[in-house]
């Protein structure tokens, strides 16, 4: 390593614009799976009460 320590900071910089980027990737694919996917919570309950007394049967 040089006495500057120029690679170690390069590599905190590409850790820290990974970290940016994998925050930032989650953040779109979550919101957008609750855009297309949502569904009220008293459409999940019902269908979770389905399923119990299906499963009971």
């Amino acid at each position: 390593m040089r006495p500057d320590h120029k690679e170690f900071m390069d590599g905190l910089k590409l850790a820290a614009i990974a970290i940016a980027s994998a925050v930032l990737t989650a953040t779109l694919v979550i919101g957008a799976g609750r855009a297309v996917l949502d569904r009220p919570v008293q459409a999940l309950a019902d269908s979770a009460t389905d399923l119990v007394q299906t499963s009971a049967r």
